[in-house]
Formats: structure tokens, sequence, C-alpha cells
């Protein structure tokens, strides 16, 4: 599972939790961001919140920068 912990209110870190997902799911999801970062950005991008808009992803850090909507 995917979760963004925030450092300012338009920055997240993004955080694998791996208590829920077993050990094939979690390589998969490891490869993505490793292999296909394109791939892991479009997910990021469909489980933001609904008032929350994609800007940027540092993938060496894992931080998404997004912008609200009021």
């Amino acid at each position: 599972m995917i979760e963004f912990d925030p450092i300012t209110p338009n920055t997240f870190k993004v955080v694998i939790q791996t208590d829920d997902m077993t050990e094939e799911e979690h390589d998969k999801l490891l490869y993505q961001r490793d292999k296909t970062p394109a791939e892991f950005v479009k997910r990021l991008i469909s489980i933001l919140p609904e008032n929350m808009e994609f800007k940027t992803y540092d993938h060496l850090n894992m931080i998404v920068t997004v912008s609200i909507n009021e």
C-alpha cells in the first residue's frame, strides 16, 4: 500500500507500507518504482485525493509535490 506522509501542505513523502502486502505484491511494486517510474507516477496520481493536482515527483527522494484545489 502506498501512503503519503505530509512534509508541507503541498509536499508529501511517498511511503510504501508492506504490512498488508504479500512478498510478491511488494516485489512488483518495487520493480515498478525502480524500472518503470512513469507507471509508478501514474499509480501515485491515481491515489491522490480529488482536491489535489499532481505537479512533480522526485524519484530519488520519493517526494510528490501537488497543488491543492479548493
